[in-house]
C-alpha cells in the first residue's frame, strides 16, 4: 500500500489562517481615527526657540509616523489670530500621545514652554 502524506489541507488551513489575520489587521487599521495635534503658539523667546525647539521637533515628529500639515502661517477670516498655530497628523490618538510623551520629546517640550506660551490638544479626526 502507497501513502502519501497529506499536506494539502493543513497547508490551506495555515494559509486561510494567515489571510484572515492579515485581513483583520488591515481592517483594524482602517477604522482606527487618525488624530491631529493642534497647536496655537505665541513665542516670547523667538532666538532661543527658532534655535533650540524649531529645528529639532520635526524629527520627533516623524519617529512616531506624524507629519506636519501647516505651515504655522495664518490668515484671518473671523476673530483673532494666533501667532503661530500648527496642525500634526498622526495614525492614531495613541501615536500622538506616544509622541507627546516620549523621552526624545520631552526636553524640546520644556524648551517650548520656556520660550512660547502655548495650547496644544489632539483632536480625534473622522475614521477613515
Amino acid at each position: 500500500m502507497n501513502r502519501k502524506p497529506h499536506y494539502a489541507l493543513p497547508a490551506a488551513l495555515v494559509a486561510g489562517l494567515a489571510i484572515g489575520a492579515a485581513l483583520t489587521t488591515a481592517l483594524r487599521a482602517q477604522s482606527t481615527p487618525p488624530a491631529y495635534v493642534v497647536a496655537e503658539v505665541a513665542v516670547h523667546d523667538a532666538d532661543t526657540f527658532a534655535r533650540d525647539y524649531a529645528p529639532k521637533v520635526a524629527g520627533t515628529v516623524q519617529a512616531y509616523g506624524g507629519r506636519f500639515l501647516t505651515s504655522g502661517k495664518v490668515t484671518a477670516l473671523e476673530g483673532n489670530v494666533p501667532q503661530r498655530f500648527v496642525i500634526i497628523a498622526f495614525d492614531s490618538v495613541e501615536k500622538a500621545r506616544g509622541w507627546y510623551d516620549s523621552p526624545v520629546y520631552q526636553p524640546l517640550l520644556e524648551t517650548r514652554k520656556k520660550t512660547a506660551t502655548s495650547t496644544l490638544f489632539i483632536a480625534e479626526g473622522v475614521p477613515r
